[in-house]
């Protein structure tokens, strides 16, 4: 078995190395203008990328059942307010009856940003019982609940105190 040496490994370097041209010097002038790294894309959901978005099979939620997510990280105060409803400011509220699955989705993508824009961390959307719906339970919750826990501006969410047909939304502060 043959031993590299250290020397064999520098004319490695200098042969790998060979028409490389080195990088010239800027002035700290420069440096301050030029972004050190380019700021993220906002994130675009898959709603507002494609017009023929459609979800996958999603299921009914009952509409006796209590919604309750956190991401990991969220501090248990916040969330023990989320779920009381103790949430300052008071959110707006928002009502996706009447809208058909798709259509819900990506009012809630609409939602949390204009939600985000208007510097605000909580919202309450209002996804129905599906009580008049066809199908056991409401899609429209599936939905909700689908869509919120995906999204990576969702810091948790939780049923409306009394109201198993609505959900408070605690969302990231805007990063502008």
């Amino acid at each position: 078995m043959m031993e590299r040496t250290c020397d064999d490994d520098l004319e490695l370097f200098k042969e790998s190395m060979r028409g490389v041209a080195p990088l010239g010097k800027r002035s700290r002038s420069e440096r301050a203008t030029t972004p050190a790294r380019q700021s993220a894309k906002p994130e675009v959901s898959m709603a507002e990328q494609d017009p023929a978005f459609t979800l996958p099979h999603i299921q009914p939620i009952q509409g006796q059942a209590i919604l309750d997510w956190r991401r990991p990280g969220l501090l248990d105060k916040q969330y023990q307010n989320l779920r009381k409803g103790r949430l300052k400011p008071v959110p707006r509220e928002f009502d996706l009856h009447g809208l058909k699955p798709e259509q819900a989705a990506k009012e809630i993508y609409r939602v949390i940003e204009d939600t985000q824009r208007e510097q605000r961390v909580a919202l309450c959307l209002i996804h129905g019982k599906g009580m008049r719906s066809h199908s056991e339970g409401s899609l429209i919750k599936g939905v909700t609940v689908h869509i919120l826990q995906q999204h990576s501006e969702v810091l948790g969410f939780h049923s409306v105190p009394g109201n198993t047909g609505a959900v408070n939304i605690l969302i990231r502060k805007s990063r502008s």
